[in-house]
C-alpha cells in the first residue's frame, strides 16, 4: 500500500537584483511646483549589473511631491502617481506598474522609495533573460532610486516654484519569491 506524501521544493528561492542607470541626456525632471517625470520617454535607463546588464528601458508618469517634513538637515515627503517600469530585451518586453511611496533628501543627495517597500507591481514578461524572468515570476519588486544636486536643492525649494531642475539617476531592482509546494503525486 502507497500513501500520498506532499513533498515540497527547498531549492534556492528564486532572486532578481540588478542597478541601472540613467543613459546620456536622460534625467528626473522637477517642474518647480512639486512634480517630476523621467525624461527622453524610451531607453532612458541601461541595466548596469546581473544577467540584463546592457538592456534598456524606460520609466514614465507624473508623480507629485507631498508635504515637505523636515527634521534637522534630513527632509522628507509623500509622493502620489504612478507609472510604468518597462525593460527590451530585444524581443520582449517586461513591463510593470511603478509607485514612487517616498522622497528623502539630505545635503546633495535624494532618494526615491527610501524604505524599499514594494513599488513595482503586475510585472509581466514572456522572454529568456534570467534577471527579468525572476523579477515576472515574483510579481512585484522593489525600485529604488537615487539622484543628487551640486550644489544642493532642497525639497522645498523643488515644490516652491523655484524653478525647474534635473539630474542623472541610478537605481537598483530586486525581487524575491517564496519556495513553493511542489505538486503532490
Amino acid at each position: 500500500m502507497l500513501t500520498a506524501v506532499a513533498l515540497f521544493s527547498f531549492g534556492a528561492t528564486t532572486q532578481a537584483q540588478f542597478n541601472y542607470s540613467s543613459t546620456p541626456n536622460s534625467f528626473v525632471f522637477f517642474d518647480g511646483t512639486g512634480r517630476f517625470v523621467f525624461s527622453s520617454g524610451v531607453n532612458n535607463f541601461q541595466i548596469t549589473s546581473g544577467t540584463a546588464a546592457g538592456l534598456t528601458g524606460q520609466l514614465t508618469g507624473m508623480y507629485t511631491i507631498g508635504t515637505v517634513t523636515t527634521s534637522g538637515d534630513l527632509s522628507t515627503a509623500a509622493i502620489t502617481g504612478s507609472g510604468t517600469f518597462v525593460i527590451f530585451d530585444g524581443s520582449n518586453t517586461l513591463t510593470a506598474n511603478l509607485v514612487w511611496i517616498d522622497v528623502q533628501q539630505m545635503g546633495t543627495g535624494d532618494s526615491l522609495n527610501v524604505s524599499g517597500v514594494v513599488n513595482l507591481t503586475g510585472v509581466t514578461y514572456g522572454g529568456a533573460n534570467p534577471d527579468l524572468q525572476a523579477l515576472a515570476s515574483a510579481g512585484s519588486g522593489s525600485n529604488v532610486l537615487s539622484f543628487h544636486f551640486s550644489p544642493a536643492i532642497s525639497l522645498s525649494d523643488l515644490t516652491s516654484g523655484s524653478g525647474s531642475n534635473q539630474a542623472s539617476f541610478s537605481g537598483t531592482v530586486g525581487a524575491v519569491s517564496s519556495p513553493t509546494p511542489a505538486p503532490t503525486p
